[in-house]
C-alpha cells in the first residue's frame, strides 16, 4: 500500500502543498475550517503523521496503525535527577501515542556488550540517558534503528556517528559563574570534572578556561581537576585525594556538577574550612532538592522535565525523517547564584 503524503492530500482538496502542511500543524495562519477539512481528509485517506494533540482538539480519530514502541537505555544510577528527565520523555511520548519501554544496563551487562531483553521485541526508536562506553554504543547503532543521545562521549568524534545528541548548554553558563568570582577579587580558582568522560563535562570546563583567561586570570593548576578516575570525582575519597594534594588551599573551586560539589563542600566542611568564607564552591544541574541543603549552592538550573521533552521530540523527528542529517541540540540553561559563591576578599 502506498503511503499517503502531503502532496496526496492537497491534490485531493485542490489545495497548495503549504497550506495543507500548515494546516497539518494547526497553524493559526490557516482559517479553521479549512484546517478541520485538511485535517479530516488526511485521516480519510490514512496519512499518519497528524499529532494526537490535533486530532484530539478536533475531535477526529485517524487510522494511525499500530503505536510506535520506543525503548529508554540508562545505567542503574537513576536519581530524583534522572527521574524528572524520564517523566518528560513519559509526558512527550504519550501525547504521541507511543509505547514506552525502559531497560537498566548493569555494569557487566556494558562490559560484555549484553543488550537489553526488549531489543528481542520490535522497537522503533532509541532514547539513552546515559553515556555509555564507545563499544556498547556501537553494538546498539548495529539495530540502525533512529537513535537520540543524551549526552556523549567526549573522546568521539560526533560525525562519525549517525545519533542525534541532546545536550545541556554549559560552557556559557560556567564561563559567567567563573567570571562572577574573578569579578569578586577571587584569582585562585580551582575546578573538579572528569573532562574524558562526556562532552557536557568537557564544554564545563571550555568555560571555566574561558572565563578566566578572558579575565586575565590563569588556573591554579594544582586545583584543577580533570583527569580520568573509576569514580569520576564521585567518591568521597576522590575529592579528599584532590583536596589532600594541593599546595594552597584555592579561594573558590568550580565543579563540574552538583553531586561533586556536595562533595568538597562536605570535605571542607570535615577541615574546618567554611564555605564560602574561606572557599566558595559552585556546582551545576540545580540539585538542591535532594541535597538536603537549603537553598545555598551556586548552580546552572537544566529544566530536566523540559529536557526529558526535548529527547523526545528530537526522536520523533528523527523517526519521521530518518533521511536528514544527524544534529546536536543544544538546550538552554540559567545560572543560580546563591550563597555559596558569594566571597569577597575584602571581607565584605
Amino acid at each position: 500500500m502506498k503511503k499517503v503524503t502531503i502532496q496526496d492530500v492537497a491534490r485531493e482538496l485542490n489545495l497548495s502543498r503549504n497550506t495543507v502542511a500548515r494546516a497539518l500543524n494547526n497553524s493559526e495562519t490557516v482559517a479553521y475550517e479549512t484546517r478541520y477539512m485538511v485535517i479530516e481528509k488526511a485521516c480519510e485517506m490514512g496519512y499518519l503523521k497528524v499529532s494526537p494533540s490535533v486530532l484530539n482538539e478536533f475531535r477526529l480519530h485517524g487510522d494511525r496503525g499500530e503505536p510506535k514502541t520506543i525503548l529508554v537505555i540508562a545505567r542503574r544510577e537513576i536519581s530524583v535527577f534522572w527521574n524528572s528527565i524520564i517523566m518528560g520523555i513519559s509526558d512527550l511520548l504519550n501525547q504521541n501515542g507511543c509505547r514506552l519501554r525502559f531497560d537498566f544496563v548493569s555494569e557487566e551487562d556494558e562490559r560484555k556488550l549484553v543488550l537489553p531483553p526488549d531489543f528481542r521485541e520490535e522497537v522503533d526508536g532509541i532514547i539513552l540517558i546515559s553515556v555509555f562506553s564507545i563499544e556498547y554504543l556501537e553494538e546498539i547503532l548495529k539495530k540502525e534503528l533512529p537513535t537520540v543521545c543524551l549526552d556523549f562521549p567526549a573522546s568521539l568524534d560526533k560525525t562519525e556517528y549517525p545519533v542525534d545528541v541532546v545536550v545541556s548548554e554549559g560552557m556559557e553558563s560556567v564561563r559567567a559563574i567563573t567570571k562572577q568570582l574573578v569579578r569578586q577579587g577571587l584569582t585562585r580558582i580551582g575546578f573538579v570534572g572528569d573532562i574524558s568522560y562526556c562532552r557536557t563535562i568537557r564544554d564545563r570546563y571550555v568555560g571555566y578556561t574561558a572565563g578566566l583567561a578572558e579575565c586575565g586570570v590563569k588556573p591554579q593548576e594544582d586545583a584543577v581537576a580533570t583527569a580520568h578516575l573509576p569514580g569520576r570525582y564521585y567518591m568521597p575519597e576522590d575529592i579528599e585525594a584532590y583536596l589532600n594534594g594541593l599546595s594552597h588551599m584555592p579561594e573558590a573551586i568550580v565543579c563540574a556538577n552538583d553531586a561533586i560539589a556536595f562533595l568538597v563542600v562536605k570535605a571542607l566542611r570535615k577541615r574546618g574550612i567554611a564555605v564560602p568564607k574561606d572557599v566558595a564552591v559552585t556546582g551545576f544541574d540545580n540539585q538542591e532538592e535532594i541535597a538536603k541543603m537549603d537553598a545555598f549552592l551556586t548552580t546552572v538550573r537544566v529544566g530536566n522535565t523540559r529536557l526529558g521533552k526535548r529527547l523526545a521530540c528530537q526522536l520523533l523527528f528523527r523517526m519521521q525523517h530518518t533521511e536528514l542529517p544527524p544534529e546536536v541540540v543544544t538546550v538552554d540553561t540559567k545560572v543560580v547564584y546563591r550563597e555559596s559563591s558569594e566571597k569577597y576578599v575584602d571581607g565584605r
